[in-house]
């Protein structure tokens, strides 16, 4: 009898960026969605626009996960470069 084992390929993580839209900050945070879409785990503090270097920050802090792709960082990092610049363009 012959037995067969399916091993599932690993899914790369899915990532969201988080946005706190504020008066005279923007915040900007990271999460992993859990899988099966049951919810997130942060895996980076809120770092804010332009109190400091939030997009750089963040940069740092996806440079430093090794499991993210240079494709994932770079779609991640465009991301939040348009959000930052949306919220510049529309002061409150």
């Amino acid at each position: 009898e012959k037995r067969r084992v399916v091993v599932k390929p690993i899914e790369r993580p899915r990532l969201v960026l988080k946005f706190i839209w504020m008066e005279k900050n923007i915040g900007i945070a990271m999460d992993q969605v859990i899988i099966g879409g049951q919810g997130t785990i942060p895996l980076s503090p809120y770092y804010f626009w332009p109190r400091k270097d939030a997009w750089g920050e963040l940069k740092e802090m996806l440079e430093s996960k090794p499991w993210i792709s240079q494709r994932q960082m770079v779609i991640l990092l465009n991301q939040a470069t348009d959000i930052i610049n949306l919220w510049q363009q529309n002061p409150p």
